[in-house]
C-alpha cells in the first residue's frame, strides 16, 4: 500500500478545517475538533496558519460563556479574504458584478449595448463594465479569485461559442482566451441559461432540487437550463437547451402575439404597445386576457412536451418576457398545463433579472481555490 503524501494529508486536513469554518457562523477549538474528527493539536497547528495567511478571523472569548476553565476563542471564516467575479456579455447589455466567498455582491455594473456591435467592440465594452465594478469596490484584476462568464449560444467542450446567433461576429469567440490575460486566475465560461438553471438551483424557487428546466424567455432568443440529478446537463458538446433551433416545439409562434413586444430588445413602439395591452389584462379586460391565454397556450404545448421527454420536477419561467408579465403568465401557464406528469410544478424565477449575473457567481464560486489564492484586505469605504 503506498505512503500518504504528508503535504498532500496537511493540505486536505486544512480544507477540511476551512470547509467546516464557512459551514458555520464562529466556532470554537473544540467545537472544530469535533466537527472534523481531527486532533486537537492537528486543527490548533492549521487554524494558526490559517490565522497567518488571512483566511480566517480569532474572536475574543465570549463574555457571557460559564462553565470551568478559561473561555475558549473563537474562530470565524473571512467572507471577503476572497473575491469573484460574474461577467454577463448579453444581446442588450454587458454587466459585471463582483462578490465575496458567499456570493454577496459588493459592486454590480450594468452597461447597455447600443446598436450591432462586432466582437471587438463588445468585449470592450464588458471590460468596462469589468473595470468599474472592481474600481467601486478598489480592488485590481490580480486580486480576483476566479471569473465565471455568460454568454448567448451553446458554449462547447473547449470554451468556443460554437452556433451562430444573433450576436454579430460572435460565433467562434473564446472568451476564457479573451479574458485570459486580463485576470490570473481560473475562469469559467458557460451558456447563459445553463448558468441562470446553476443560480435558480442554488439561491432561487427551487433550491437544491433534482430534476428542472429553466426557461429562458426572450422572444425569439429563447433558452433551457437543464438540471439532472441535481447538475446542470451540458450535454454532448453543450449543446443541451439550445432550443431556439427546436423549430417543432413551436416557440416561434410567440412572435406572431403583441405581447412578444414585452421582450427587451423589442422596438419602443413595439414595447408601448404590449405593456399597454398587457395592463388592459391586469383590469381584467376579456381581450387583452384572450391575448395572454394565447400566449400561454403556445408556451405550454412547448412545455407539455418538455416535461413528458426530461420528467422534471420543477419547470421555472425566467427570462425579461417572464419578468414583464409578472406573475400572470406563470399563473396561467400552470392552469393550462394539464397533460404533463403529475408531479411537475411550475414556478416564476425568484431571481428576476439576476439570474444570469447570479450564475455567473456561483460558478466563480465553483471554481475558486483557495490553495493557490492570495487572500485580500479592501480598503476601508
Amino acid at each position: 500500500m503506498a505512503a500518504l503524501d504528508p503535504k498532500a494529508m496537511r493540505q486536505a486536513n486544512a480544507e477540511t478545517v476551512l470547509g467546516t469554518l464557512y459551514e458555520h457562523s464562529v466556532v470554537s477549538l473544540a467545537q472544530l475538533t469535533a466537527r472534523t474528527g481531527l486532533s486537537r493539536r492537528t486543527v490548533e497547528l492549521i487554524l494558526t496558519d490559517l490565522d497567518e495567511r488571512d483566511w480566517i478571523q480569532t474572536h475574543p472569548p465570549d463574555p457571557q460563556a460559564t462553565g470551568r476553565g478559561r473561555p475558549a476563542r473563537l474562530f470565524s471564516f473571512r467572507d471577503d479574504a476572497g473575491m469573484v467575479l460574474g461577467v454577463d456579455i448579453a444581446h442588450g447589455h454587458c454587466a459585471a458584478a463582483v462578490a465575496d466567498l458567499r456570493g454577496v455582491e459588493l459592486a454590480r455594473r450594468v452597461l447597455p449595448v447600443r446598436g450591432e456591435p462586432g466582437r471587438a467592440e463588445r468585449l470592450a465594452l464588458a471590460r468596462e463594465a469589468i473595470a468599474q465594478a472592481l474600481g467601486a469596490v478598489g480592488l485590481r484584476p490580480g486580486q480576483i479569485g476566479a471569473v465565471g462568464v455568460a454568454t448567448p449560444g451553446n458554449v462547447d467542450d473547449q470554451g468556443m461559442v460554437a452556433v451562430r446567433l444573433s450576436m454579430r461576429d460572435w460565433m467562434g469567440v473564446r472568451l476564457g482566451a479573451e479574458f485570459a490575460a486580463d485576470f490570473d486566475c481560473p475562469i469559467h465560461v458557460e451558456n447563459d441559461a445553463k448558468l441562470a438553471a446553476l443560480a435558480e438551483l442554488r439561491e432561487g424557487a427551487t433550491p437544491g432540487a433534482d430534476h428542472m428546466l429553466w426557461l429562458m424567455l426572450e422572444g425569439r432568443n429563447n433558452g433551457l437550463g437543464i438540471v439532472v440529478n441535481g447538475t446542470p446537463f451540458r450535454g454532448v458538446d453543450g449543446a443541451a437547451g439550445e432550443i431556439f433551433w427546436a423549430k417543432a416545439l413551436g416557440l416561434d409562434d410567440l412572435m406572431t402575439s403583441p405581447l412578444i413586444g414585452l421582450g427587451r430588445l423589442q422596438p419602443e413602439s413595439r414595447r408601448a404597445e404590449a405593456a399597454a395591452l398587457l395592463a388592459r389584462a391586469h383590469t381584467g379586460d376579456p381581450a387583452a386576457l384572450a391575448e395572454v391565454h394565447r400566449f400561454a397556450a403556445i408556451l405550454t404545448r412547448a412545455l407539455s412536451t418538455l416535461s413528458w421527454m426530461m420528467a422534471p420536477r420543477h419547470i421555472v419561467l425566467g427570462g425579461s418576457l417572464t419578468w414583464a408579465f409578472g406573475d400572470l403568465l406563470t399563473t396561467t401557464v400552470k392552469a393550462l398545463l394539464t397533460d404533463a406528469p403529475p408531479f411537475v410544478t411550475v414556478h416564476r424565477s425568484a431571481l428576476g433579472d439576476s439570474a444570469v449575473i447570479r450564475g455567473t457567481i456561483r460558478t466563480a464560486l465553483d471554481h475558486f481555490d483557495w490553495t493557490t489564492t492570495t487572500p485580500v484586505r479592501l480598503a476601508p469605504r
